[in-house]
């Protein structure tokens, strides 16, 4: 099988390991520098480095179809927008089976020949759907039903067992503060300007302070962050390595996105450390937060709602541990990648194995 991809994270390497170990014969193409590149390579993974910068990319599609031509691949699997694009390209006329992987809703239209260069496209055999949302969607496309297959991209806690809590202080968060974390890249999707209308609506006490972790790319962010009521309380990171570290040193973890949202990993990342999550009613988030088990769920665009139920677990240190708890073991039992290993393993071979 040959994958193709611009980055990992770290389930995706747990995955290529767990495939080779049993018994697939893999071969990777990435960015240089992409994480675990030496781990995946030390393990007798070939991997090959290369820049695939578009959809477009006509270099790579030469490159991959050449190596395509020299050894007999059964699969490719290409999980990103631009990787499925140019292998899709390369392997035009060949019998090869191509797998891609869909970890948002949304963006894809019948009209839009960007979608029929990747997930539309006929030639695709199989689309690993992130959670179920993700796949209702691409139902809602009239994609065949056949092709879509819900696979979690699990976590496993022992990732983050043994690492102490990061350190706040440098960020200006006063002692005993409850911190409320987000993480991600602050794109109008991601529903931070609702967080910030709700961290206007909460008193002074208990102090609630925020942590923002991430790229602002949401202009409104700046204007609604300079407003004297709230600007005390939020303190913006910028882009950070140790992102979940940070995650794992707050009180609870929020992800107020408002569509489009598949399941997202910063909140996996928090839930395996045990930290109580807040998330709105959006994608896939009801899939991975069960409504007052392991969390609270909140309706999407409702500063008001968002609001009380940060106040409500900022006031409870005792509901949130015993959330923490229950999300922690919920990715355990659910959400562990080793579940994301299986059933990856299966539907390689259920590929592999059909005819066309």
């Amino acid at each position: 099988m040959l994958i193709a991809t611009t980055f990992n994270d770290r389930p995706d390497v747990a995955l290529y390991a767990g495939l080779q170990a049993a018994g697939f014969d893999l071969e990777l193409i990435c960015l240089p520098g992409t994480l675990g590149h030496d781990t995946l390579a030390a393990r007798g993974i070939s991997v090959t480095q290369r820049r695939i910068m578009n959809r477009l990319n006509l270099g790579a599609v030469h490159a991959i179809r050449q190596r395509l031509k020299e050894k007999r691949f059964d699969i490719v699997y290409a999980p990103r927008n631009s990787t499925i694009s140019v292998c899709l390209l390369a392997s035009r006329g060949m019998p090869i089976k191509r797998v891609t992987y869909r970890g948002t809703s949304g963006h894809l239209s019948w009209f839009d020949p960007a979608s029929w260069l990747t997930y539309l496209n006929p030639k695709v055999d199989r689309i690993i759907c992130v959670s179920e949302a993700v796949r209702r969607y691409l139902l809602g496309m009239h994609l065949p039903p056949e092709r879509l297959v819900t696979i979690y991209k699990g976590h496993d806690p022992s990732w983050y067992a043994g690492t102490p809590p990061s350190s706040l202080a440098e960020f200006g968060i006063p002692a005993g503060a409850v911190v409320v974390g987000f993480t991600g890249n602050m794109r109008p999707v991601k529903g931070v300007d609702v967080l910030i209308e709700a961290a206007r609506q909460l008193p002074a006490e208990p102090p609630i302070h925020f942590l923002l972790v991430g790229e602002v790319r949401d202009s409104r962010i700046e204007r609604l962050a300079r407003d004297p009521q709230v600007r005390d309380r939020l303190h913006f990171t910028g882009f950070r390595k140790d992102a979940p570290a940070l995650a794992g040193a707050c009180d609870i973890f929020v992800m107020p996105s408002v569509e489009r949202e598949g399941l997202p990993r910063s909140v996996i990342e928090a839930m395996a450390q045990g930290i109580a999550p807040i998330v709105s009613d959006v994608g896939g988030m009801p899939e991975l937060v069960v409504k007052d088990e392991c969390g609270l769920v909140v309706p999407p665009r409702d500063p008001a709602a968002l609001a009380q139920a940060i106040l409500t677990l900022a006031k409870d240190p005792a509901r949130r541990q015993t959330f923490g708890k229950r999300a922690r073991i919920r990715i355990e039992k659910e959400f562990h990648i080793q579940h994301t290993i299986d059933k990856a393993i299966a539907l390689f071979r259920d590929v592999a194995a059909s005819p066309g």
